[in-house]
Parts: C-alpha cells; sequence; structure tokens
C-alpha cells in the first residue's frame, strides 16, 4: 500500500513538472511568434496590396515614414540610447531570421513540400474557375503546379529581401523576382491560352470581394434565407465594381508597423467616415440582388467589421510599434 502510495505521489509530480514544462514551451513558442513574420500565400495578380516593398520592414533606415523628417528649425527629439540599440538588435535578428527561412528554399525537398501546400491554397481558392476550364487532368495539374509556384517565389523573394543587407542587394532580388514572375505567367498563359489567362486574371482580381461574399453566404447558410450561387455571384460583381470606383482621401487599408506612424487621429476619423459612405454604396447596390433579409444581415456585418478595423486602427495608432511589430492590416477587403 506505502509503494503503491509512494508511486502515484511521484507520478503526479511528473506530471505536474511536466505540465510546467509545456507552458513554458508555449509561452516561449508565443514570444517567438511575435516577432515571427508568416509566411503568407501572395499572387500578384490578386491584390495589389500584397506587393510591399520588402525595404520597409527590412532595413531600420526606412522604417522613417515619409514626411516626419526634422524640419529647418525644429527641434529634434532623440530617443534614448537603449531604445535605438533594443530597435536596432530587433532589425538584426529579424534579419538573420529571415535568412535562415530564405536557405530553406535551397531544400529541394523542402520546396517541394512548399508546392505542395501552396497547391491545396491554390485549389480552395480558384475551385470554381477551374470547373470552368476545359483541360485534360495533365494539363489542370501543371496550372495547379505553376501557379502554387508562382507564390512560392513571392514567398522566397520577400524572405530575401528581408534579409538583404544593402540597396544593392535589395534590388537584386527584386529584379530577379520580376523576372521569375515574368517567365511564370508566360508560362500559364502559353497553357490557358490569351482568352483563359485574361479570365484568370480577372478571377483573381476577384478573390477579396468572393472571400467576403463566401463569409456572407456561410453565415446564412443555416437562416431561411441562404444566399444562390447566382446571387453570390452578383454580390461579387456589385461590391467589386464600387470598391474600384470608390477612392479615398487617404487610404488606410493596407497601413501596417511603422506606417502607422504618419497616421493622425484626424486621418482615422476621415478614412473611416468615407468608408462608412462606400459601404452604404455597396448596400446600395446590392439592394439589386439580396432579399430585405440578406441586406440587413451584410449590412449589420458591414458596421460589425468596420467598427472592429476602427478601434484596431486608433489603438495601433495611440500605441506606436516598437521594432515594427504591428502587422495587421485593418481595412475593408480590396
Amino acid at each position: 500500500m506505502k509503494t503503491s502510495t509512494v508511486t502515484l505521489s511521484l507520478l503526479l509530480m511528473a506530471a505536474v513538472a511536466y505540465a510546467a514544462y509545456l507552458q513554458v514551451e508555449v509561452n516561449r513558442l508565443k514570444s517567438w511568434q511575435i516577432e515571427m513574420v508568416s509566411p503568407e500565400f501572395v499572387d500578384e495578380t490578386v491584390v495589389a496590396n500584397d506587393e510591399v516593398d520588402s525595404t520597409a520592414l527590412s532595413e531600420p533606415a526606412k522604417l522613417r515614414s515619409p514626411g516626419l523628417e526634422p524640419q529647418p528649425g525644429a527641434v529634434a527629439t532623440v530617443r534614448p540610447v537603449a531604445e535605438q540599440a533594443t530597435e536596432s538588435s530587433w532589425q538584426d535578428r529579424r534579419r538573420e531570421r529571415m535568412q535562415r527561412m530564405a536557405a530553406a528554399f535551397e531544400d529541394p525537398q523542402m520546396r517541394v513540400d512548399m508546392i505542395e501546400r501552396q497547391m491545396e491554397r491554390v485549389d480552395s481558392r480558384y475551385a470554381d474557375f477551374f470547373k470552368t476550364l476545359n483541360l485534360s487532368a495533365n494539363d489542370l495539374e501543371t496550372l495547379r503546379t505553376l501557379m502554387a509556384e508562382r507564390g512560392v517565389v513571392n514567398w522566397e523573394m520577400r524572405m530575401k529581401g528581408f534579409g538583404a543587407e544593402s540597396d544593392e542587394e535589395r534590388e537584386k532580388i527584386d529584379e530577379e523576382r520580376k523576372f521569375q514572375r515574368d517567365v511564370l505567367a508566360e508560362e500559364i498563359e502559353e497553357l490557358l491560352g490569351e482568352e483563359n489567362a485574361v479570365a484568370l486574371k480577372d478571377y483573381s482580381d476577384s478573390l477579396p470581394y468572393r472571400g467576403e461574399v463566401e463569409a456572407l453566404a456561410s453565415s446564412l447558410s443555416f437562416t431561411d434565407t441562404p444566399l444562390t450561387q447566382s446571387q453570390s455571384e452578383s454580390l461579387v460583381n456589385s461590391i467589386r465594381g464600387v470598391a474600384e470606383d470608390f477612392e479615398f482621401s487617404k487610404d488606410l487599408s493596407g497601413m501596417r508597423g511603422p506606417q502607422m506612424a504618419s497616421v493622425s487621429e484626424k486621418d482615422i476619423e476621415v478614412y473611416f467616415s468615407e468608408r462608412a459612405a462606400r459601404d452604404e454604396a455597396v448596400i446600395a447596390a446590392a439592394a439589386r440582388t439580396l432579399s430585405e433579409e440578406q441586406l440587413a444581415a451584410y449590412a449589420e456585418r458591414q458596421l460589425a467589421e468596420r467598427e472592429r478595423d476602427q478601434r484596431q486602427m486608433e489603438f495601433m495608432q495611440q500605441n506606436p510599434p516598437s521594432g515594427g511589430q504591428w502587422g495587421g492590416r485593418p481595412g475593408p477587403r480590396r
């Protein structure tokens, strides 16, 4: 009996110790994740905002926002040496991390794995478009591979750009990226033909709006007023038509990290006022397609999303990032 009790106590102590170890590891991973730049599927024909200038996140000198340079006669604000050293150290660690990530692309098997994962994302985004193509199984497989490779190339070049140590090196990487992108685009067009290649680009341009409609369709799928396929397609066109014609005084939808330093409270107020007007225009256009119940649900989603984005942007503006750690992209899907 005593032996059993001792054994049980030892097992319990071991379990507690292991749980504590796991918690420490979780905290460490969370800390690592904050600094980590998540690899994002990037298709240059999908969202123009994804074509970011990698130098903006890789060189401390580039972190100064336009318009914030000291003016003649102005009193310069000098940050504490410790803060400058911390930011420099963070940038160095980030550059080293990006260099290690970029090195993974040189491993053949790792690259194949990346392409396969990207193919899964391509399938989820383009499944409906693929159904419209009259391609053989082999040609469709080739198309999916080329599209996935395009995403991997963008990812690879971004990591290399983030890890570059000079402007000259970044320029070479950018040229290489454009060259590889053009080669893949030519191969895709050759496979699809000119007409289908144009259709692919058009479908890619509509993806941000399709995501918004899919979210609405999902929320309505278990109600008495689900979206039909024709309604969904019409709503995509309505949102896209308004979004492409609407111009913000200062579009903050792509603002992130150090860029928030150039954003004022007034900028945010004006942006979300204009965004409310844009949303009203979308609702007016959608009224031709949706029922009253569907339209009310959509308007409610728009309002909730706009209010969440405004709270997030106000918080980011009031709490400037240290070392460029803010990575959100508040704003409507464009």
